[in-house]
Formats: C-alpha cells, sequence, structure tokens
C-alpha cells in the first residue's frame, strides 16, 4: 500500500474515513465536475495524495480533512481544464481562418506549404518517368486506396504484377526524393 504508514494514526484514520466514505465524497466531486469518470479520477487520486503525503499533525475532523483535500482537487482540475482548452484555442485559432466564428481552412505555414507543393511536383514527374501500367498501379494504390488484390481484379493483371509494379514504382521514388 505504498507509503502508508500503519503506525501513523493521522494517516490510518484518514484512511479508514476515506474507504468508509468513498461513495460520499466521489459523489461530491461528482457534483463539483459534472462528471462521474472524473469524480472516480479525482477520488483515487486523492487515495494516492494521503498515501504519499504527511497529513497535518492537527487533523481534528478527518471527514471535513478529506471534503477539502477533494475540494481543492477539483479546483486544480478546474484551472487545467481551463488552461488546455485556453491552449487549444490558441492553436486553433492560429491554425484556422474563421469566418462568421466558423473555422473554415486549416492553414500551413508559407513555408510549409512551398516545400509541399515543390515535393509534390517532383513526385509527379518522377511517377511520368514510370510506364503507364506501372504509374496507374502506384495511383490505384496509394491515391485511390485500393489493396492489391482490388488492383489486380480491375486491371486485369495478375497480383504478384501488381506488387512487381508497385516495387518499381516505390524504389524509384525514393530515388527521386531520397529517404527524407
Amino acid at each position: 500500500m505504498g507509503n502508508m504508514d500503519p503506525q501513523d494514526p493521522i494517516k490510518a484514520l484518514l484512511l479508514e474515513t476515506y474507504i468508509a466514505r468513498r461513495d460520499v465524497l466521489k459523489r461530491f466531486l461528482k457534483a463539483r465536475t459534472g462528471s462521474g469518470d472524473m469524480a472516480e479520477d479525482l477520488v483515487q487520486e486523492m487515495f494516492f495524495r494521503l498515501d504519499r503525503a504527511a497529513p497535518d499533525r492537527d487533523v481534528q475532523n478527518p471527514l471535513n480533512y478529506l471534503f477539502k483535500m477533494a475540494l481543492n482537487l477539483a479546483h486544480d482540475n478546474r484551472r487545467e481544464r481551463a488552461r488546455a482548452q485556453n491552449r487549444d484555442s490558441q492553436w486553433m485559432e492560429s491554425r484556422l481562418v474563421f469566418m462568421a466564428d466558423t473555422p473554415v481552412a486549416d492553414i500551413a505555414s508559407a513555408e510549409a506549404a512551398y516545400d509541399a507543393k515543390q515535393r509534390l511536383g517532383i513526385i509527379l514527374s518522377a511517377l511520368q518517368d514510370l510506364s503507364p501500367q506501372c504509374r496507374r498501379v502506384f495511383i490505384l494504390h496509394k491515391f485511390e486506396y485500393l489493396s492489391h488484390a482490388e488492383i489486380a481484379a480491375q486491371t486485369g493483371i495478375a497480383r504478384s504484377t501488381v506488387e512487381k509494379h508497385m516495387g518499381t514504382a516505390v524504389r524509384h521514388l525514393v530515388k527521386r526524393l531520397g529517404r527524407g
């Protein structure tokens, strides 16, 4: 049971009270957080904190102590959720264009967009170097998401030929683009 010292009467009393009143503490936390799952997480966190920390020596009322601990955890949780929501909102605002409060586009940096356009140009050029059948197999697999078996059925070629064309196309693209 971790650091719970059975010789420490304060910890023993708090643990005994926690176990006896866990359901009440969970309901209290559910009322504060609005979530049964969050309340469950917080009562578990209470146990871990009781196990790790040395409680105040002058605990007069163990149940009040536990309710205060639960309230502090609920406040900490609310602050953390607000920070996370703010952080997510700021990220979203930095990445999206809004029209009338509706996100309409995810905007890549100009540098990333230019790099992607350059790489696409290299890929399209490299695909032109392939035989028409090899290029078709690659496009069906990588852009239309067909399996090798589906490509074989659609094109009327053997599955082993599809695999051979995919190997040829991938080797050629790696050679032209590099591994990065």
